[in-house]
């Protein structure tokens, strides 16, 4: 047997068995060097330069934000803004959930810790006001991927650091697309309120809502300011994206401990050992893929790839556009998106310059459709986590999501066919003389 179907044959089993993928990629990797006569050194200096950035130290500083802000009254302060903004809508409680996973995207990054920690909030209150629980747990795993979307952003920071790219436009180029994904689901809400009576908060005139509006945007003001001290920081030249993670950690803390005194020693060890585990299976994807990008490298597998593409789609945006859509759709039901872009993306970056595609414009909708993946079975992180939390059925809630997928699938439509939605803001704010 050749090393490239040892290669392939035995990470399939691995996989198949159980073994979490990066251990199955680094076993795997491992097993062609050897029968490869490669030195088992080439493989470890791969591992090592692939942690070797320091950029990377923004993924468990971001992951650190968000246990923080979990773990105080943040949380309840903003789905209560939320809930006294958009309760009122036909679909209420939809739109909540909706909002607050747009304003908590601005502190995490990740989309399940969005799911497991204030999307738990809103799904119950959802349930609460007579929502269904198929659709109240689909609002909470679609609003998610917006997480990843709105800066701070976890595969953001992987993919600038594939593709070369800076991770300071990235992080503005997802802000237009998040919102735009919010206002997307809430349409989807509000059609679906409207034919099925959605519960919604009973109106009471417009005095009693500004003023509960104002009350509870107060209470709310500190932690709204994470993502504007975070971007503004970046805008502003002051500090650079993983010191801006840095400096959203210390926010965290000040308001959890100093401000809203929620956060005791108990709950920030707590925080730190989530972040020791949610970061370490992060971490681990990225020298698992170095490996495995050595193998596919050595195997010109990268250019079977792209010479099968141009074959289809030449320099056709629109048939680039679609095999890469197709690509990563398929690899999101399968693998996590940070294994797909750190392997895949380097195979589709020559395909996607060919065609004329901006590299930030193209990492937004990679990261998108990355994380509809994520939501999709058999492997969607955050579907498992939803269903697991609230003990629901994942082949109901999976065929129940299936209207939501094709809702976000629109915005990647739009987003692939208009690049000055990703790419306007960008580059207005890091090429004015302020950003430098």
């Amino acid at each position: 047997m050749s090393p490239l179907m040892i290669f392939l044959v035995s990470f399939v089993i691995l996989f198949l068995l159980g073994m979490p993928i990066a251990g199955a990629m680094i076993t795997s990797s491992f097993l062609y060097a050897l029968n490869a006569g490669i030195g088992l050194s080439v493989m470890g200096t791969r591992m090592f330069t692939g942690l070797n950035n320091f950029a990377l130290i923004a993924i468990p500083l971001f992951i650190l934000t968000a246990e923080v802000m979990n773990r105080t009254s943040v949380s309840d302060r903003i789905f209560g803004f939320c809930r006294d903004m958009v309760g009122y809508i036909p679909g209420g409680m939809g739109h909540v959930n909706i909002t607050t996973s747009i304003i908590f995207a601005g502190m995490s990054g990740s989309a399940v810790a969005d799911a497991g920690g204030i999307g738990n909030l809103a799904y119950q209150a959802m349930v609460d006001e007579g929502f269904d629980e198929e659709f109240s747990a689909c609002t909470t795993i679609a609003s998610s991927t917006v997480g990843p979307i709105i800066p701070p952003s976890i595969p953001a920071v992987v993919y600038a650091m594939v593709a070369n790219v800076s991770v300071g436009k990235l992080l503005f180029g997802g802000i237009v697309p998040g919102f735009l994904m919010g206002a997307v689901m809430m349409l989807y809400v509000f059609v679906w309120s409207i034919r099925h009576n959605g519960p919604r908060l009973e109106w009471q005139g417009w005095r009693y809502y500004l003023t509960h509006l104002l009350h509870s945007f107060i209470s709310c003001i500190l932690p709204l300011l994470t993502p504007v001290i975070l971007l503004g920081g970046i805008y502003l030249g002051v500090v650079t994206t993983t010191e801006a993670a840095a400096v959203a950690v210390l926010y965290a803390l000040i308001l959890g401990v100093i401000i809203y005194r929620t956060m005791g020693i108990k709950d920030l060890a707590e925080s730190l050992q989530s972040v020791f585990i949610a970061s370490g299976s992060v971490l681990l994807i990225i020298p698992a893929s170095k490996c495995f990008s050595f193998v596919l490298t050595a195997e010109n597998l990268q250019e079977r790839l792209f010479a099968v593409f141009s074959s289809f789609a030449g320099d056709s945006k629109f048939l680039v556009a679609l095999c890469v859509t197709i690509l990563f759709l398929i690899l999101g039901c399968l693998s996590d998106p940070n294994v797909n872009i750190m392997v895949f993306v380097p195979m589709v970056l020559p395909l996607l310059n060919n065609a004329g595609f901006d590299p930030v414009h193209a990492g937004i909708c990679i990261i998108i459709i990355a994380m509809i993946g994520n939501i999709t079975p058999p492997v969607g992180v955050v579907l498992m986590t939803t269903c697991s939390l609230q003990k629901l059925s994942i082949e109901r809630v999976s065929r129940a999501l299936i209207p939501w997928i094709l809702v976000l699938m629109a915005e990647v439509v739009i987003l692939w066919a208009c690049e000055p939605l990703v790419t306007f803001l960008p580059n207005l704010l890091m090429a004015s003389p302020v950003a430098g």
